[in-house]
């Protein structure tokens, strides 16, 4: 290991260095190499729960398949991205993938790349409309980054799903729409009507607020109080649609959030 704990290794050819907890996906971002990957967003904490990243990575005669979003290199690895075995390992999980989310554009974009028209595999039934792979961005960037932990996974093994606490309305969702915005696969929805959000999922339906300033409904009650407490916000800022947050109150902005941010 280098001096500043930094990691050598090879990437597709290269050297690189690694930085200290930093994992192969985020060194091959940051030089331009691409693996494919629907479960990761540098919002959140990796997860591993797509499999598309795998990666393969050698050391002498011997290799193995790792999943280079959380796989953080060890000096000299080898590390390959497009191996006929890593290529291999991601028609296979684009099989199963598809077989459960036949109708997802995104995974058929995917497919077409490495080879898979038609899945091998059986779907529970010829018409499966089944959006959600699983991968947990949206249980993430409820807890992780809005902080109000309203969505988790229930059951196991098939019967697995996204939901809230006992299937019911949520106490703790506060309709910022982070869910429906991280979600790769569309499975997520909200509906803004006649003054309230619905979260479709969620079986949630929250009251919305009208800009002070231009009379535009832009976020719920709950998501407007809850950027209020946490960055102590005059009620006419709060109240305020970021476009005209940006405009008529950006001196007051200024001065009230110096170092402060947004999750509007």
């Amino acid at each position: 290991m280098k001096e500043g704990g930094n990691v050598p290794f090879t990437l597709d050819g290269k050297a690189v260095e690694a930085g200290p907890g930093e994992t192969v996906l985020s060194v091959a971002k940051r030089i331009g190499v691409h693996i494919p990957t629907l479960c990761h967003h540098d919002a959140v904490s990796p997860y591993g729960a797509c499999r598309l990243c795998v990666v393969e990575v050698f050391w002498g005669k011997r290799s193995k398949i790792v999943t280079s979003c959380i796989y953080t290199p060890y000096e000299n690895d080898i590390v390959k991205t497009g191996t006929d075995r890593v290529r291999h390992t991601r028609r296979i999980v684009l099989e199963l993938l598809l077989a459960r989310c036949p109708q997802v554009e995104a995974l058929h974009e995917l497919g077409r790349e490495y080879g898979v028209e038609t899945p091998r595999f059986r779907a529970d039934g010829p018409e499966r409309e089944e959006r959600c792979i699983l991968c947990g961005l949206c249980i993430r960037v409820c807890g992780e980054v809005v902080g109000q932990h309203a969505i988790g996974y229930a059951n196991r093994g098939p019967a697995r799903v996204v939901t809230t606490p006992f299937a019911d309305r949520s106490e703790e969702c506060i309709g910022c729409g982070a869910c429906v915005f991280v979600c790769p696969t569309g499975a997520i929805h909200y509906e803004d009507v006649d003054g309230a959000r619905l979260m479709k999922e969620w079986k949630t339906e929250l009251p919305l607020v009208r800009c002070g300033t231009c009379g535009e409904a832009f976020a719920t009650e709950r998501q407007v109080e809850k950027v209020r407490s946490l960055l102590n916000l005059p009620d006419e800022i709060a109240a305020t649609c970021p476009r005209c947050r940006g405009t008529t109150h950006r001196l007051l902005m200024e001065k009230t959030l110096v170092s402060g941010g947004s999750i509007f």
